[in-house]
């Protein structure tokens, strides 16, 4: 069942807008970290249950756990790259997502080796969650900000605008801010931002 959820689940950066094609720039060398400002807000998801949706209290169960073991591993790189300063060598992430990248590369190839490959590498890669999760960690560690995460229960198809419902209704969602808590943020609710991203990307 762990397994199922795990391989149904998503995850991404859906503030700053831009942050994938940052990401992008960054391993191609057109700029260096950090690329965000330090006020600026770096805000992540992770979707559970993307295409079959969480059913029953044992798939809750066991979406609580594996967002816990994520905020944990989230937090372990913190701390990896706030004590150990050679950790944050730019030229050595660099490095390390090119043979990321790279990896995917060989990997979709060998998924495809008889197919036409109908999707962009480009994005695959400047969205791939392992480099997205580097980037958020080593932002958090640079900058020394505190942040938060926020798990959400099934989204019930009420909570919903119309157009949400057939891509979110059912889903577990948590959501992370590089600040210390909700309050420090400008939306009355977490999700608030995230559902104006989400409605703009689905139109």
């Amino acid at each position: 069942m762990r397994k199922l959820i795990i391989s149904d689940s998503y995850m991404g950066i859906f503030i700053p807008r831009d942050f994938s094609n940052r990401v992008l720039d960054f391993i191609n060398g057109k700029t260096n970290l950090p690329f965000t400002q330090k006020d600026e807000i770096i805000a992540s998801f992770y979707i559970f249950g993307k295409d079959h949706k969480v059913n029953g209290e044992l798939e809750i169960t066991n979406v609580k756990d594996i967002a816990r073991k994520t905020m944990e591993q989230i937090a372990r790189q913190v701390r990896i790259y706030a004590n150990n300063p050679l950790s944050m060598n730019q030229e050595s992430l660099r490095e390390n997502f090119n043979k990321r990248s790279m990896q995917i590369l060989i990997d979709s190839n060998n998924k495809n080796s008889n197919k036409k490959i109908n999707f962009d590498m480009t994005k695959r890669i400047s969205r791939d969650p392992t480099i997205l999760s580097e980037c958020y960690a080593w932002h958090l560690a640079h900058y020394k900000q505190d942040y938060f995460f926020k798990l959400f229960n099934p989204l019930r198809g009420t909570d919903l605008t119309p157009d949400l419902v057939e891509q979110l209704e059912g889903r577990m969602l948590m959501l992370g801010f590089n600040v210390k808590n909700s309050a420090k943020l400008t939306y009355d609710d977490p999700i608030i931002p995230f559902l104006q991203w989400h409605n703009e990307c689905t139109k």
